[in-house]
């Protein structure tokens, strides 16, 4: 008996045919059917708990991010490598590397496979690109340098980045970051842990300028 849905069209009725098996269920598959079209070898594929992909082909890049990002739920956003590249950086090849994602330090998310979660309290504000929340451009340079050994790598996104945010937008985001994989970035832009806290404390301190009063003029 054909099922009422169109299970071979359903995947592009999903960004990306990237699916939460609860939004199945909703629109009317049974679990039983979830499971079978998942099994190895059938219609669908199991990305992340609770996360499949509706095709036999891929997954791509993009549909791992996709799924990474639902997976990891509200608040969670792109950082690192996938992030350069979505800003258009060119220093930043992610293919094979983890999915690196930042979610709110109350998400129930776990790393999983190539995807690693970072709970933090230290969440910025996101940027879209191309339909995907991102870690502003310094915070995913960050990120993507504590990660890396080699100088050559560091360097490269290190003064690609600094090209659009500059070089103390770095420094101020590295000085709030983790010390953990940091000496390299730390070493590459100059100024050591403490002139880079210092510097940080001193920038959330600093009072907003006040523009100054233009004078009317005398008619």
């Amino acid at each position: 008996m054909r099922h009422p849905i169109d299970l071979e069209a359903l995947g592009t009725l999903f960004d990306h045919r990237v699916a939460q098996v609860a939004a199945l269920l909703h629109i009317g598959l049974t679990p039983s059917l979830v499971e079978q079209r998942s099994r190895p070898g059938g219609p669908w594929q199991r990305l992340l708990p609770g996360i499949l992909l509706l095709s036999r082909a891929g997954p791509s890049r993009t549909q791992l991010v996709h799924a990474a990002l639902m997976y990891a739920g509200e608040g969670a956003m792109l950082t690192a490598f996938d992030a350069l590249c979505l800003h258009g950086m060119k220093s930043a090849i992610p293919l094979l590397g983890p999915i690196h994602v930042l979610a709110p330090r109350r998400s129930r998310a776990m790393g999983y496979g190539a995807l690693r979660v970072e709970h933090t309290d230290r969440l910025p504000k996101p940027v879209i690109r191309r339909g995907f929340h991102t870690a502003p451009l310094e915070r995913a340079a960050i990120d993507a340098v504590r990660r890396t050994k080699s100088i050559p790598d560091t360097k490269a996104i290190l003064e690609e980045v600094g090209h659009f945010v500059g070089v103390q937008a770095l420094r101020l985001e590295l000085a709030l970051a983790p010390t953990r994989g940091t000496a390299l970035a730390r070493k590459l832009l100059g100024e050591s842990p403490a002139r880079q806290l210092e510097r940080a404390v001193m920038a959330r301190r600093a009072p907003t300028p006040v523009p100054a009063r233009v004078p009317a003029a005398v008619g």
